[in-house]
């Protein structure tokens, strides 16, 4: 299969159908990026506060199919790792919320 190819595009604000494509180099920038079953090629591109939609089917004892999804969930969290809060990387260690106390629940102090 020939995969169309873009190199060096950035893409920003729009759908971006990744099945039978190939990128090199490119960015993403707030996107929607729709992945089907088929081949593509992702190699040296950037990804900020897009979003995934996924349409993969699993087959029952097909370790292949489990390393690609694998794959690509591993190429998110990267994404994500470079560019959100720790607080949020890591649910279930979260920083308390700071919630400043309403005028009259201003503590005083005892002499």
């Amino acid at each position: 299969m020939l995969l169309t190819k873009h190199e060096n595009v950035t893409f920003q604000n729009q759908t971006v159908y990744i099945s039978g494509q190939a990128f090199l180099k490119c960015t993403f920038v707030g996107c929607t990026l729709v992945l089907r079953e088929t081949v593509y090629y992702l190699e040296g591109c950037s990804f900020e506060r897009c979003n995934w939609h996924v349409d993969w089917v699993l087959m029952w004892g097909s370790p292949e199919s489990i390393r690609e999804i694998k794959a690509l969930v591993n190429l998110i969290e990267q994404a994500q790792i470079k560019q959100l809060p720790p607080e949020q990387l890591n649910p279930a260690n979260p920083r308390p919320p700071q919630i400043a106390p309403a005028e009259d629940e201003k503590l005083t102090p005892v002499n």
